[in-house]
């Protein structure tokens, strides 16, 4: 029996008219950039926003936070159309690992239902927020890896139980990119009473996303891959009545109903999704990540997908030829987009394509990720197979 599709079924197909975007990302002139898996090319865009943030804090000086709290919605905004969210449920922050403590201070852990669900190959960082708040009663469930590429679906849903607070996962397995089923995560995990928060960060922007179809109760995720926003923008998506409910102790001035009425505490949280900010927000960083936004969605990602799995599925068949180990699914449907090759010497051959001009990355246990995206073209991905085939036989 095949495999359920964990994507809709979008057919690879090259578009050389995305080309015209190629001059909108300085970086791609003097190098063959297939690392936005790890972090996107800058575009253009962004010096262009940091000079607009930079006139507004030299013009207003503190008067500029009478406009920031719009541009915070409104990048907030723009980040939703990626998972299919309305406007007013995001809200940004940092980095996910702060929405992930935040989301964790607001359970109580110290009764029955305490357990955490997780599989073990998430990005450590989640893991380790986690894993501190097995001091306040959480009970850490690591769900683990048969082939250390994938997380078996049947195994996660066997590990949700009566006991399970709440099941925080990624969508895509960061060593292999091998997608997990969110849909029968999700359903799973409410018919017992637990909540599930899913970490995007490796496929927003470059897989289709709706969180609303999944029924998903939380999503985070950040600007600096597939999204090209640079670091310092990540947002947080949370159904209004769940949000409404959870009271989060990881907390700031931000989250106040009224933040410049700089009230004593305790505090009395925003209504929607600014009870879950923090201290004073990277405002330049939100500046930079909507101009980044704005190509992306003027494509949509369901075309982006379409060209990225064209161009990953050339990866993999050169790949194949060459006898080399890939370590991501081969379907289409259940990986996202990047393709990870191994072979013994694969560190120090990504250690030569970075200094010959080839941007890409090196993971323990996984090897090269190779991560082509709308502005990559056919020429450059066969261009970077060769490379790395001939480095593969040293």
């Amino acid at each position: 029996m095949p495999l359920p599709l964990l994507t809709p079924a979008i057919t690879p197909k090259l578009d050389p008219e995305l080309a015209r975007y190629r001059e909108d990302y300085p970086i791609l002139s003097t190098t063959t950039y297939m690392n936005s898996n790890s972090m996107g090319a800058m575009p253009a865009a962004a010096k262009t926003a940091l000079s607009t943030y930079a006139d507004v804090w030299a013009r207003e000086g503190g008067e500029a936070w009478e406009m920031w709290p719009a541009v915070i919605n409104e990048t907030a905004d723009a980040a939703a159309r990626f998972i299919g969210a309305p406007p007013g449920q995001t809200v940004l922050n940092q980095n996910v690992a702060f929405f992930q403590a935040a989301v964790a201070s607001a359970l109580n852990l110290r009764g029955d239902r305490n357990k955490v669900v997780i599989e073990k190959l998430m990005f450590p960082n989640i893991i380790y927020v986690w894993e501190r708040f097995t001091r306040d009663g959480g009970n850490l469930c690591l769900v683990p890896s048969e082939d250390g590429m994938t997380i078996d679906t049947d195994r996660m849903l066997e590990s949700i139980d009566e006991r399970t607070a709440i099941v925080s996962i990624s969508h895509a397995i960061y060593v292999s990119g091998a997608l997990q089923n969110v849909e029968a995560i999700c359903r799973r995990a409410h018919e017992v009473g637990a909540i599930v928060m899913l970490d995007a960060y490796q496929t927003i922007g470059a897989v289709p996303i709706d969180v609303k179809k999944w029924d998903l109760d939380i999503l985070v995720a950040g600007s600096h891959k597939w999204l090209c926003g640079g670091p310092g923008t990540a947002f947080m998506w949370m159904k209004p009545e769940l949000a409404a409910r959870l009271q989060p102790k990881t907390t700031g001035w931000m989250a106040h109903a009224q933040p410049f009425n700089f009230e004593p505490a305790p505090i009395q949280y925003a209504d929607g999704p600014w009870r879950f900010m923090s201290g004073t927000p990277s405002v330049p960083a939100y500046y930079v990540a909507q101009a980044a936004y704005k190509n992306l969605l003027e494509i949509g990602v369901e075309r982006i997908r379409a060209h990225n799995l064209a161009l990953c599925g050339m990866i993999i068949e050169r790949a194949q030829a060459a006898g080399l180990t890939l370590h991501s699914p081969i379907e289409d449907g259940r990986r996202t987009g990047f393709v990870a090759i191994n072979f013994p010497s694969s560190e120090q051959a990504c250690r030569a394509l970075i200094d010959e001009g080839y941007k890409l990355d090196w993971r323990p246990g996984c090897g090269l990720r190779i991560g082509p995206h709308f502005y990559n073209t056919e020429a450059e991905v066969q261009r970077m197979m060769d490379r790395i085939i001939e480095l593969s036989t040293r």
